[in-house]
């Protein structure tokens, strides 16, 4: 009986030290941002970017900054002061944001978390979701660890470099990632070499803790901002196109005049140098701005990428982010961790469909809990996406959990990545996906007509040999 009160009241009090927090997360170009000024004004919130290029200085409508005549006077923390020479690594904003949200929370105020890169958004709401986390003592300047010339030259190298190094040294966990994922292999080989600890060991040490006890650092709710897929597509690409018109095409080349003055030259796959539509226009860029062709197919490209990013945000929040919210249904949810989806796929809607339910939803939130929400999370047509109470019995452990078993390396032999070289699924489910997509079969029956057609010239040749032969 005694223990029963005990955990009764320790929870209770558990409950009420966690601050709230309030996270928007949805694909680009959806509305995340409108959303998060109607919510703050109502709320007395300010509002903490999770975008890994909004850090960035200027370069306002290429990094999708929200204007600033529309933030109502709410304030922005963590935007707009790393320079374009930086990059920006997780631990840099896990410090900044935490501080932001210490310092909403002490002058009575809620922090809004505006989420884009996803792994940055992981990493602030949930304890030990991430090996990205900086090691105790490490980076930070007091008893921080010296890596040695070697290990820099090995950070510091090819992608093939990392994933061989990191193959040797933890063979289990670079299965976990895919082997051009140069970042996760870096920051996995950092804590190796800072720790002196196997990652793997540390990535179970995570998953055992979690079993016990919710992951949340906060009290949470979350906000997915939706489209219909179809409504988003033709939204973006008059979004692209709006972009070029307001300006995007200066801020562009401001960019790469000061990638061509660098010595040595960026990396095309770090820092500001990733964002949509830079890589894009290099082919115009360095042709000398002359081609309108070349002009016209990197903004088509950058429509394309721009669907593709939208398309894996989705996949983020559906496959991932799901999953590790559900986990929390264990603990009753007492902390939150139920995401409320807003349907935004009508613009004439948007008070009624997100404004008004949205606002609804974070008042009951914050005046009387999380279990207070009587709103349901997601329109009835819309329930689907939303997993159910049983999701989590029904969902396979392994699954769930991260288990070894779904960190094989799949390589598919007859499709190919940007670099040519045959395409790599990590675990099985994303094999299963690959195996079902329109890409796959395409490549397959290509390959199919290719092999037909080598047959049928060989049946050719050998009896143009025989009838060659007959007539000698």
């Amino acid at each position: 009986m005694l223990t029963s009160y005990f955990k009764y009241f320790r929870n209770l009090i558990m409950t009420q030290s966690k601050k709230n927090i309030i996270s928007i997360v949805g694909t680009t170009g959806v509305g995340k941002s409108q959303f998060s000024i109607d919510l703050a004004k109502e709320i007395n919130g300010e509002i903490i970017n999770a975008d890994s290029m909004q850090v960035y200085r200027g370069l306002e409508i290429i990094t999708n900054k929200h204007p600033m005549d529309e933030r109502m006077g709410i304030p922005h923390h963590v935007m707009n002061h790393v320079q374009w020479n930086e990059e920006y690594f997780i631990h840099r904003f896990s410090k900044e944001a935490n501080a932001a949200i210490d310092d909403i929370h002490s002058r009575g105020k809620v922090p809004i978390v505006i989420g884009g890169t996803h792994y940055y958004l992981q990493n602030l709401l949930f304890n030990n979701k991430t090996i990205a986390q900086s090691p105790e003592g490490s980076e930070e300047g007091k008893g921080e660890i010296q890596l040695s010339g070697d290990q820099l030259e090995i950070l510091n190298g090819p992608v093939e470099i990392l994933f061989e190094t990191l193959k040797n040294i933890d063979p289990v966990i670079s299965e976990k990632f895919h082997p051009q994922d140069k970042r996760k292999l870096r920051r996995a080989l950092e804590i190796y070499y800072k720790t002196g600890e196997k990652p793997s060991t540390i990535y179970h040490e995570q998953k055992i803790e979690e079993l016990g006890e919710s992951s949340l650092k906060y009290n949470t709710l979350l906000f997915w901002v939706y489209s219909d897929p179809d409504v988003l597509k033709e939204r973006l690409d008059k979004r692209v196109d709006s972009m070029m018109e307001s300006g995007a095409q200066t801020e562009i080349e401001e960019m790469y005049d000061f990638f061509e003055k660098s010595d040595p030259k960026p990396d095309c796959s770090s820092g500001i140098w990733q964002v949509i539509g830079f890589k894009e226009f290099l082919p115009w860029l360095e042709d000398g701005k002359s081609q309108k062709s070349l002009f016209d197919n990197g903004v088509e490209r950058m429509k394309i990428r721009t669907r593709q990013y939208a398309k894996y945000q989705v996949k983020w929040i559906r496959k991932l982010l799901s999953v590790e919210l559900q986990k929390e249904s264990r603990f009753g949810f007492k902390y939150g961790g139920k995401m409320y989806l807003l349907d935004a796929s009508d613009l004439s809607k948007w008070q009624e469909n997100v404004g008004k339910i949205g606002i609804k939803i974070a008042e009951q939130f914050l005046s009387n809990g999380p279990k207070s929400v009587t709103e349901p999370q997601a329109p009835e047509h819309l329930k689907e996406l939303i997993p159910g109470q049983d999701f989590f019995e029904n969902f396979s452990s392994n699954k769930v959990l991260g288990s070894e078993s779904n960190w094989k390396h799949y390589e598919c032999p007859v499709c190919k990545d940007k670099e040519g070289k045959p395409l790599i699924a990590v675990g099985e489910e994303s094999w299963k996906i690959h195996e079902t997509s329109r890409r796959h079969k395409k490549s397959v029956s290509a390959g199919e007509k290719k092999r037909k057609h080598e047959e049928m010239m060989l049946k050719y040749n050998k009896r143009k040999d025989i009838e060659s032969a007959e007539e000698n």
